[in-house]
């Protein structure tokens, strides 16, 4: 007995060596793990900055042309890099380097900390380590986009004979007839960089001296035609309501699911609510030959209703009164509105059309079901996917590459 109990105790003691020994690396290791999964969280922290200020550049080359979107997309990256934080804390600008390559519609976004400082590295003289994320982002032609509502809106032409005083203007009492003379035309707006014969919404064709307005921004423009004597609808029976694709996981104007089908009940929930069937420049889609005067009312009153203090201040050429505040481009009120070249409208009747933009506008208020649904123009909308055979388009997809 005296002999087992001198090798348990000698095991005994060998263990408590070991353990004394090994405890120290243990302990490092476990400190060593702790430094890494706080380093991860760091390096995640700016690789989301970086992808959000990379985007939000990339955006400015939307809305100006290559050479003018160089400052907009540098303070864009600048500012929602700033949006975000880094280890619970703010970014400083100093933190962050921006790059902007006019040619490709290219921004890219570095966000550096030279010194994350570690909890245990000092046990092996690593008191700091450079964190950094590199993110770059392009605006790329895009042929699709979602959310958009049941308003097929003809875009812009020179009318040679109905636009008598020549403002460029669809004033009224004036008749347009788009093919009526040989010297009507139509060219969609490219973008900024596009030629000085376009004459679709946003061109300078659109900006005599007398406009008021630039790139037509701020413009009201009718979206919806009501009355059948309407001297801006194109053709009898034409009133530019439009046929979403079903989506059956969208919600109706009371929030129930499946607002989708064919019918005035679907158009009426294609207002209000957002449909998120992908809508494509390549694709052909059916204009409703009714004029929807109950459907039109009932949903742009309940998409009003979502934002109802909202109003277009002339002035300020601006929103006031929304619920957002200064962020009122996101309220629902903003939507997007397809476009479509006119020459495609023929004669009365049953007919199907394709788009050729997308574009954003905010919604004024339907005071009474006979006015004429109408939104003030701000820009054209972004899209995803690629541009198709639709060449030229001002739909822009903003992706990461980087």
């Amino acid at each position: 007995m005296r002999a087992g109990t001198t090798v348990f105790s000698s095991e005994r003691g060998s263990a408590i060596v070991f353990v004394a020994v090994t405890l120290p690396a243990l302990l490092g290791f476990l400190a060593l793990g702790i430094d890494l999964g706080m380093l991860f969280v760091a390096r995640t922290d700016a690789q989301r900055a970086a992808d959000a200020a990379a985007l939000a550049g990339a955006s400015a080359f939307i809305d100006n042309s290559s050479d003018e979107a160089v400052a907009p997309a540098q303070a864009r990256a600048m500012e929602y890099a700033r949006r975000n934080t880094f280890r619970n804390g703010p970014i400083d600008s100093s933190e962050i380097f921006v790059t902007v390559i006019p040619e490709s519609s290219k921004v890219g976004v570095l966000v550096r900390r030279d010194s994350v400082h570690t909890w245990f590295g000092w046990l092996f003289g690593i008191h700091t380590v450079p964190i950094s994320a590199y993110a770059a982002a392009v605006a790329n032609s895009g042929g699709a986009a979602k959310c958009i509502r049941p308003f097929a809106v003809p875009d812009m032409w020179d009318d040679a004979n109905g636009d008598r005083n020549g403002n460029r203007l669809w004033d009224q009492g004036e008749v347009w007839r788009l093919g009526d003379n040989p010297g009507d035309f139509y060219q969609k707006f490219s973008g900024p960089d596009g030629g000085t014969g376009e004459t679709g919404y946003g061109s300078a064709w659109r900006n005599p001296p007398f406009s008021g307005f630039v790139g037509d921004y701020g413009r009201q423009i009718k979206i919806k035609v009501t009355d059948p004597n309407d001297v801006q609808q194109m053709q009898p029976g034409i009133f530019l309501p439009w046929s979403l694709p079903d989506d059956p996981s969208m919600q109706d104007c009371q929030g129930n699911i499946g607002g989708g089908g064919g019918g005035a009940s679907a158009y009426r929930a294609n207002i209000c609510s957002c449909n998120h069937s992908a809508i494509s420049l390549d694709t052909e889609y059916e204009l409703k030959t009714g004029n929807m005067v109950g459907p039109t009312w009932q949903g742009v009153n309940e998409l009003i209703q979502q934002d109802p203090g909202a109003h277009w201040d002339p002035s300020t050429n601006t929103v006031q009164g929304s619920a957002l505040g200064s962020d009122w481009f996101n309220s629902p009120r903003v939507i997007k509105v397809a476009l479509f070249d006119p020459t495609q409208i023929t004669g009365p009747g049953h007919q199907t059309i394709k788009f050729n933009n997308f574009a954003v506008f905010f919604l004024d208020e339907q005071r009474r079901s006979q006015d004429p649904v109408t939104g003030r123009f701000l820009y054209y909308a972004s899209g995803f996917g690629t541009v198709g055979t639709q060449t030229g388009s001002l739909v822009k997809a903003l992706r990461l590459v980087q």
